[in-house]
């Protein structure tokens, strides 16, 4: 036995100095005297799981765990090798049972944490990583980790303070620059997340930080600042597919300041490392750039490219939405409305803009929000949170709403105003933007019987291209925008739900046309200032001109003054939009 503890500590110094191989052979020679040798297992599962044999590593590990049931670092190394592979249940379970074990294993404790946050349970990571700072207040990763959540949980303003400590304690720290910028953004205040970056390039200058700079100055308006840091980005990292999606979104073919966008963009064809997610921001740029040179079969095959790949990930479910839609229209009939008292709260601070994504919200929020007394706060997910999160989900929710009593209705009203505190500048009215509120319309007609409802619509061919061309980052709320066919089932299923509102709430709310918006910009203008209950103001006129943020797909678009260009865009993708054509309803007023 002794000679099996002379060779244990050989391995565990060849282990520590990095000698991997070695290590392993000493480990492996153990087991062969010991087969029960618990720290021998522990260890060359932990060689394992550095080495990403992970199963070998679980082999090891596991018989560690049966030898030593009471050693937490065998639990700790079998939860990473779990984690490595996103096995995050199991992950769980075994970094908790060495917390439990060890109750001030602070390793086991940090990874215990980003388990939970992987898990989606985001509120109980926090006072792990509280404990793990507590432990060792030396952790930059737990500070930063930390500042994550709490933002996440809604307290930007401490997770501020946290991800400054990260960079305190390791200055070319990059993801917490990252965050900290998130994190002011948030509380809209740009400037200060610009300098932030600006600061994090003197550490540690990356295409991110410049990818994520150049966003910052697209929603502030800056558009030849945001082109510089695209531009820097693509330079820094030749694969960033975004970046180079970026510039073309923001960067007009006749007027790019010597800015080669075409020679740029097809050079990113040639990165030989570029990965499914760079190829399809790349085909979303050339579909861009050759839009704007009218090459439309090209542009079109590139989107088509692109959206194939976006497809992947995103999963279009037809009968899910079949039966949501169908709920919806079976739950709020007359009845439900002539029967109902009008029992809703009396604030009339919020206009509801809603309508399909990509059909004029928000140009008709810029608009409004143009005016003196109204506050833009953009796509506002508040009220359909409250639908999502109830138990049973959005079926469930509609189905219960309409059974709810006066003071339920209160409550989901006063939730959503909460959120609105935020946004509150002391001004008459504030814009909420969300597209899909046209899901809740019977949900705010009773919760909010005073507020404005503005309904856009658009000529549904224009309207599904213009899907068909935007790009909807990250896991988006629009699966349907990657496949024609998906883009006429959904489209057909919202027409059909807006012909029903039409008919049980006449007159509830206010509906302006894309096309006529455009075509008539000061009478449209004026009309809907008027039916905010609001003063005329010429500022409403020159929209684009405003400081204020815009997140949107549309950033680009409303900094630019009024036009018509893209109402008729459509038909010069001709035979490449039968699929479309073939499947999608249009009302008479679109019809040639």
């Amino acid at each position: 036995m002794r000679n099996v503890n002379q060779t244990l500590q050989q391995a565990i110094t060849l282990h520590q100095q990095g000698n991997l191989v070695a290590a392993a052979q000493l480990y492996q020679d153990i087991l062969t005297i010991d087969s029960k040798q618990s720290d021998a297992h522990n260890l060359l599962g932990a060689v394992y799981v550095a080495t990403k044999k992970f199963k070998l590593a679980e082999k090891h590990l596991l018989k560690a765990t049966k030898y030593a049931s009471h050693y937490a670092p065998a639990h700790y190394n079998l939860g990473k090798a779990y984690l490595d592979q996103r096995k995050l249940h199991l992950a769980f379970a075994a970094f908790s049972k060495a917390v439990k074990l060890q109750p001030d294993y602070t390793d086991a404790v940090f990874l215990l944490a980003n388990t939970r946050v992987q898990l989606g349970l985001v509120a109980d990571a926090r006072p792990l990583y509280e404990k793990v700072i507590k432990l060792a207040p030396e952790n930059f990763e737990a500070h930063n980790n930390l500042g994550s959540v709490l933002q996440e949980l809604g307290d930007a303003q401490t997770a501020i303070a946290h991800h400054q400590n990260a960079i305190g304690l390791k200055p070319d720290f990059e993801l917490a620059y990252r965050n900290l910028a998130h994190a002011l953004v948030a509380l809209e205040r740009h400037e200060e997340a610009l300098k932030v970056y600006q600061t994090s390039i003197e550490y540690c200058e990356s295409a991110r930080l410049y990818q994520f700079m150049g966003t910052t100055f697209q929603q502030l308006g800056r558009m030849d600042e945001a082109r510089q840091a695209y531009l820097k980005a693509a330079q820094l990292d030749p694969a960033m597919g975004s970046a180079y999606r970026h510039i073309a979104e923001i960067t007009k073919l006749d007027n790019v300041d010597g800015i080669d966008v075409v020679k740029i963009i097809k050079e990113g064809f040639d990165v030989p490392n570029m990965n499914e997610e760079g190829k399809m921001h790349l085909s979303f740029a050339w579909a861009k750039v050759n839009d704007g040179q009218k090459e439309y079969p090209i542009a079109f095959a590139a989107y088509k490219l692109g959206n194939d790949i976006k497809s992947k990930e995103q999963v279009y479910n037809k009968a899910t939405n079949n039966q949501l839609f169908n709920q919806i229209k079976s739950n709020y009939n007359q009845k439900f409305f002539s029967e109902a008292s009008n029992s809703g709260l009396t604030e009339d601070k919020p206009i509801f803009i809603l309508g399909m994504p990509r059909s004029g919200t928000t140009l008709v929020e810029q608009i409004i929000s143009s005016h003196s007394n109204v506050t833009g706060a953009g796509e506002l997910s508040y009220m359909s949170d409250q639908v999502k999160q109830f138990k049973g989900g959005a079926l469930a929710f509609h189905k219960r709403f309409v059974r709810m009593n006066q003071a339920q209705w209160h409550e989901i009203g006063q939730n959503y105003l909460a959120g609105l505190n935020g946004y509150d500048e002391g001004k008459s009215r504030i814009t909420d933007k969300m597209p899909h509120n046209f899901l809740n319309i019977g949900i705010i007609s009773k919760v909010f019987p005073q507020a404005k409802i503005i309904h856009c619509k658009r000529n549904p061919v224009a309207n599904c291209l213009s899907l068909y061309k935007a790009f909807f980052g990250g896991k988006s709320s629009h699966p349907y925008a990657y496949n024609l066919k998906d883009l006429a089932h959904y489209h057909n299923l919202y027409e059909d739900l807006m012909a029903h509102w039409r008919q049980v709430l006449p007159g509830r709310f206010y509906e302006v046309s894309y096309e006529q918006l455009t075509s008539n910009q000061e009478s449209e203008s004026r009309q809907l200032i008027e039916y905010c209950g609001l003063d005329w103001q010429d500022a409403c006129l020159d929209f684009y001109k405003t400081k204020r943020k815009v997140k949107t797909a549309s950033a680009f678009q409303v900094r630019q003054p009024m036009h018509n260009q893209s109402v008729d865009l459509w038909k010069r993708y001709g035979e490449a939009l039968q699929p479309l054509l073939d499947d999608l309803y249009i009302p008479e007023e679109y019809r040639d």
